[in-house]
C-alpha cells in the first residue's frame, strides 16, 4: 500500500469537500432563499458524520489489504454523487412559501446533497482508521487540501460559475479515486477511476460549451428575457428585460433588484427623478460632494447629478455590476456611459471598509435599499451588507460628513416598522457616542405615497448639525406636493413610535419595551434584519410579505439548531442501540470520554472558525475575502500544527495535550480582547497588507488548533482503536451543529461571546482527554 498516494488522495478529497460545501451554498443562494440554503447545506454536511458511523459498523468486512480499493470506490461514488447533487439543486428550486411542495423539494435537495459528503467522509474516516499511526501527516494533508480549496474556489467561481465549478469538483474527486487506485496492487480500480475522470471531464467540457446544465428557474420562478448572466464567488447577477424599453433590471441571486435606465447620463431627460422619495436630501443640499453606497444600476447617481452635485463617488461592492454590466457593452451605451461621466467616480469596494479608509468628507452620504439576501458560506448567516447598519457604521458615516452634511437612507416600510425604528435606535446610540444632543432637531422621516406601488418606501434623514426651520419647511412642502406623509420632522411631530424613540430621554427604555427587536446593532452583533425576540419566534409563521421574508431566516436558524442537536444525539446513541450493550460492556468510561473529547474538538473548532470569519469581514472588506483568508490561515497553519505535533510530541502525550488545550483556551480569550482594536486600527491599510496581517494574527492560534485532533487520535488508537470511526463521526456531527450554534449564540449575544464559548469548549475537552 503506497501511503504517499493515499495522502495525496486524501488531500484532493479534502480540497473537493471544502469547495463543494461553499460552491453548493453559493448555488443554493441563487436557487432558493438564503435561509433555506443555510438549512440545506447544514443538514447535508451530516453526511460526513454519518460516514463515521457507517465505517464503524462495516470496518470488519473491509479487508485491510484492500484499503486502497475501498478508498477508490468511495471517492468514485463521491464524484458521481456530486453530479446528482447538482442536478437535484437545479431542478428543485424553492419559493419562499412554506408549503408541501417546499418540504418535498427541500427533502430531495438534502438527500442528494448529503450523498457526496457521506462518500467523501467515508474516504477520510477509513484513511484515518487504517493509518492512525501516521495521523500527524494524514491530518496535515487533510487540512492542507481544504486550505488549497479556499485558494481555488474564488477564482473558479469567478471564471466558471457555480454550475461548472461543481462539475469540476466531480472531476477532481474522480482524480482522487485514481490516486487511491494507484496506491494498491490491482489495476481494475485505477482503470475504472480513469474512465470516470475522462467521462466527467468530457461532460464538463460539453456543459461549458453548450450549457446542458444551467440555472433556468430560481426561487420558484422561471427566468425570462435574460440579457446577461454571470456568477462570481458571492453572487449571480442577471440583467433581464428589453433594451428597447426605458429600463432593464439587474437582479442579484434572482431577488434583490436595481434598474438600469436608458441614456441615464442625460440630466435633462431625468429631471423628474428628483420627485422620488429617495431624493429628499438634494432638495436642501443640492450642490455638494456625494458618496453613494451601493449605486447598482445608477438611479441614485442620476438624481445626484440632476441635483447638481459637484462630485459623485459611487461605491459598488459587486464587480460584476460595476465592470461587466455598467462598464461593458451593451449596457454601457444603453446607460449613456453613466459611470464614466467626469463628475462620477466608480469604486469597487465594500462601503463600510471604503469609508473607514477614506480621508474625505461628504455633503451627502446616501444608501438606498442596500441588501442582497445572499448566503456566502455555510455558517455565514449574516448578510453581506449588515456591517452597514451598526452603531459603529453610523459613527463612521457621521464622522465623514461635513459640518452641515446629511446622511440619508431609504428602505422599505412595513408593519411593524422594525427596520425604520432600528435606524432611529442606531442614530440615538451613535449620537450618544459622538456627544450630539437634541435628537429632535437632527432627524426627519418621510413616507412615500402608498398609491405608488405595492410596497412603500421610507426615507430617513440625519443632519450632523441641527436642521434649520427653513430646511424643514423645504422638505415638508415637497412632501405635501407629492402626497408623502410626514412620520417625523422637527416641526411636525405626530404621536407615534418614531417620536417616542427620537425624543425619549432614555431611548433604551423604548426599544427594550417594544414587542419586536429594535435594539441598536453593533459590529459585535450586526444582525440589522433580525427583529424577532425569543419570546415571539413563532410570530413569523402568521406573518406575510417583506416582514416574513426578513425574519423567516431567524426561525429557520433556531429550528435547524434543534434538528442538528437531535442528529448529534442520534449519532451518539444510534450506534449504541444498534450494537446493543456490547459496545460498552468494557471500558465504558474511557469510550464515552473519547467520544466526548472528539465532540468537543468539533464544536470548539467550528465555533472559533465561524466567529473569526465574521469578525474579519469588516477588516478584509467582504465576507468572501474573510472566508477565504481566515479559512486558509486556520487550515494551513492547523495542518502545520498537526505535522509538528507528530515531530515534537512523542512522549507523555496526555499531559502535553492537556497543556495544549488549556493554552489554546487561554489564547482564544486573549484574541477576543485584542482583535477588535487591532482591526479598527489597521483597516486603512491596503488589502494586501490586511491579508498579511490577518494571516500573521491567526497563525499562532491555528497552529495550536491543529494539534489536539492528531494527538487525540494517537492516544485513542493505542487503547480503543475500534471506536475511532465513531469518534470521528461524532466530531463531524458536532462541527455541523456548531456552525449553527455559532450563529445562534452570535444572534443572541454577539461574536465575542461566541468566541468565549469556543474557548470554554476547548477547556471542557481537558476533562475528556483519552488516557491512551
Amino acid at each position: 500500500m503506497n501511503e504517499r498516494k493515499i495522502f495525496l488522495g486524501v488531500w484532493l478529497t479534502s480540497l473537493c469537500v471544502l469547495m463543494l460545501e461553499l460552491a453548493l451554498t453559493r448555488l443554493f443562494s441563487a436557487t432558493m432563499f438564503y435561509h433555506f440554503a443555510f438549512l440545506a447545506i447544514s443538514l447535508a454536511l451530516f453526511g460526513s458524520g454519518a460516514s463515521g458511523i457507517a465505517i464503524y459498523f462495516t470496518q470488519r468486512w473491509l479487508a485491510v489489504e484492500r484499503t486502497p480499493s475501498w478508498l477508490a470506490l468511495a471517492a468514485g461514488l463521491f464524484a458521481v454523487s456530486v453530479v446528482l447533487a447538482l442536478y437535484a439543486a437545479l431542478n428543485n428550486t424553492l419559493p419562499l412559501a412554506v408549503e408541501k411542495r417546499t418540504y418535498y423539494r427541500l427533502t430531495m435537495i438534502y438527500l442528494a446533497s448529503a450523498l457526496p459528503f457521506f462518500f467523501a467522509g467515508c474516504v477520510i474516516t477509513l484513511a484515518i482508521t487504517r493509518l492512525a499511526r501516521r495521523i500527524s501527516v494524514l491530518y496535515l494533508f487533510d487540512l492542507a487540501g481544504a486550505a488549497a480549496g479556499c485558494i481555488l474556489l474564488i477564482p473558479l467561481l469567478d471564471r466558471l460559475g457555480a454550475v461548472d465549478t461543481v462539475l469540476l469538483i466531480a472531476v477532481f474527486a474522480a482524480g482522487a479515486a485514481v490516486l487511491f487506485g494507484l496506491a494498491g496492487k490491482g489495476r481494475a480500480p485505477t482503470v475504472a477511476a480513469g474512465v470516470l475522470v475522462l467521462t466527467l471531464a468530457g461532460f464538463l467540457g460539453a456543459n461549458f460549451t453548450f450549457g446542458l446544465l444551467e440555472l433556468r428557474e430560481s426561487k420558484g420562478h422561471t427566468e425570462e428575457l435574460v440579457l446577461f448572466s454571470k456568477w462570481n464567488s458571492f453572487s449571480r447577477v442577471t440583467v433581464q428585460g428589453d433594451l428597447n424599453q426605458p429600463r432593464v433590471r439587474i437582479r442579484i441571486d434572482s431577488d434583490a433588484a436595481t434598474d438600469i435606465f436608458k441614456d441615464a447620463s442625460d440630466k435633462r431627460r431625468y429631471g423628474p427623478a428628483l420627485q422620488s422619495i429617495a431624493t429628499l436630501a438634494y432638495h436642501i443640499r443640492p450642490h455638494g460632494d456625494v458618496l453613494i453606497i451601493g449605486p447598482g444600476g445608477g438611479f441614485d447617481v442620476i438624481t445626484a447629478r440632476v441635483a447638481g452635485a459637484r462630485k459623485v463617488t459611487a461605491v459598488e461592492v459587486n464587480p460584476i455590476i460595476a465592470r461587466d454590466v455598467m462598464s461593458a457593452e451593451p449596457f454601457r451605451s444603453y446607460s449613456g456611459a453613466l459611470y464614466e461621466q467626469s463628475d462620477v467616480r466608480l469604486v469597487v469596494a465594500e462601503g463600510r471598509n471604503f469609508i473607514r479608509s477614506s480621508q474625505e468628507k461628504y455633503d451627502v452620504i446616501q444608501a438606498t435599499m442596500v441588501d442582497t439576501w445572499a448566503a456566502t458560506a455555510a455558517g455565514a448567516f449574516a448578510l453581506a451588507e449588515n456591517n452597514l447598519y451598526t452603531v459603529e457604521a453610523f459613527t463612521d458615516y457621521v464622522k465623514h460628513l461635513t459640518d452641515d452634511g446629511l446622511l440619508t437612507m431609504t428602505r422599505w416600510f412595513f408593519e411593524p416598522p422594525d427596520q425604520t425604528l432600528r435606524l432611529l435606535s442606531l442614530t440615538r446610540a451613535m449620537m450618544d457616542e459622538l456627544g450630539i444632543e437634541n435628537p429632535a432637531r437632527h432627524i426627519m422621516l418621510v413616507l412615500a405615497s402608498r398609491e405608488e406601488r405595492d410596497r412603500v418606501a421610507v426615507t430617513y434623514l440625519f443632519k450632523k448639525s441641527e436642521f434649520t426651520d427653513d430646511e424643514v419647511r423645504v422638505i415638508e412642502e415637497f412632501a405635501e406636493t407629492r402626497g408623502f406623509p410626514l412620520l417625523y420632522t422637527p416641526l411636525t411631530r405626530p404621536e407615534n413610535d418614531f417620536k417616542r424613540l427620537i425624543e425619549a430621554p432614555d431611548p433604551a427604555v423604548v426599544w427594550n419595551a417594544y414587542p419586536t427587536n429594535i435594539d441598536p446593532t453593533r459590529d459585535n452583533d450586526p444582525f440589522f434584519f433580525n427583529s424577532l425576540r425569543l419570546s415571539n419566534l413563532g410570530r413569523v409563521l402568521d406573518s406575510s410579505g417583506e416582514w416574513r421574508k426578513t425574519n423567516l431566516g431567524t426561525l429557520v436558524l433556531f429550528v435547524l439548531l434543534g434538528l442538528t442537536l437531535l442528529m448529534v444525539v442520534l449519532f451518539i446513541l444510534g450506534p449504541l442501540v444498534v450494537a446493543g450493550g456490547k459496545v460498552f460492556s468494557t471500558q465504558t468510561g474511557a469510550k464515552l470520554a473519547g467520544i466526548a473529547y472528539f465532540g468537543c474538538l468539533g464544536l470548539g473548532f467550528i465555533l472559533v472558525e465561524i466567529m473569526l470569519i465574521q469578525k474579519f469581514i469588516l477588516f478584509l472588506g467582504h465576507p468572501v475575502y474573510s472566508l477565504a483568508v481566515v479559512l486558509l490561515a486556520i487550515l494551513a497553519f492547523g495542518g502545520l500544527g498537526s505535522y509538528l505535533s507528530g515531530r515534537l510530541f512523542t512522549q507523555r502525550l496526555r499531559p502535553t495535550l492537556i497543556k495544549l488545550l488549556v493554552g489554546l483556551g487561554l489564547l482564544i480569550l486573549v484574541y477576543t480582547v485584542i482583535l477588535s482594536p487591532i482591526i479598527y486600527g489597521a483597516v486603512h491599510l491596503p488589502l494586501a497588507a490586511r491579508v498579511a496581517l490577518t494571516v500573521t494574527l491567526l497563525a499562532p492560534m491555528a497552529l495550536l488548533m491543529g494539534m489536539p485532533m492528531p494527538l487525540g487520535i494517537r492516544l485513542l488508537s493505542r487503547s480503543l482503536p475500534e471506536i475511532l470511526p465513531w469518534a470521528w463521526g461524532v466530531n463531524g456531527a458536532t462541527s455541523v451543529m456548531g456552525s449553527v450554534a455559532a450563529m445562534v449564540i452570535a444572534l443572541l449575544t454577539g461574536f465575542n461571546q461566541a468566541l468565549l464559548i469556543g474557548a470554554a469548549v476547548y477547556l471542557v475537552a481537558v476533562v475528556f482527554v483519552p488516557r491512551g
